[in-house]
């Protein structure tokens, strides 16, 4: 499986300490170009920043229609825009944004779309994560903003109990 990730997602497991679960969820981690230079260039001293760049395991991807970047970019970011791109030009399997404008319009594009919250069902579903509810404690700690029906969601979903 082949996924393309954008800054946000890499920069949440980093604060976590959980960049590994991409290494074990799929075989083969793109960024492009954009998002490698807003995590590890522009965000030097940041979380994520020196974790991504020693993670050999992650490849950049260099995004061949230029044109299409452009047009994206009138509705998101340089990093979100590369990424959905780059995804169609690899094949990929799965698009991890978490951005809503951005996901619907790679949606519209034909991507199939997963937000890390997605991300983390599947670790979980796989037996990569025991338990999804320290994770996203987590991440909402660090900073990750999470919908409290959506975190009682997600834990249903994992078969986990609600906080009470």
């Amino acid at each position: 499986m082949i996924l393309v990730l954008d800054a946000s997602a890499l920069i949440t497991l980093a604060r976590i300490g959980r960049l590994d679960l991409l290494r074990e969820l799929t075989e083969k981690v793109y960024i492009p170009e954009a998002v490698y230079d807003e995590v590890v260039r522009s965000g030097q001293g940041r979380p994520g920043s020196l974790e991504v760049a020693q993670a050999a395991w992650i490849s950049r991807g260099q995004v061949q229609d230029q044109a299409a970047t452009a047009r994206l970019r009138a509705h998101v970011g340089r990093g979100e825009a590369e990424a959905i791109v780059l995804a169609r030009e690899l094949g990929a399997d799965g698009l991890i944004l978490d951005d809503a404008t951005a996901r619907k319009i790679a949606e519209t594009e034909g991507q199939k779309v997963l937000g890390l919250l997605g991300l983390l069902i599947r670790a979980k579903e796989r037996g990569i994560v025991e338990a999804l509810k320290p994770i996203l404690d987590e991440m909402v700690a660090c900073g990750f903003f999470i919908d409290e029906t959506l975190y009682h969601s997600i834990l249903d979903r994992a078969g986990e109990e609600p906080p009470s």
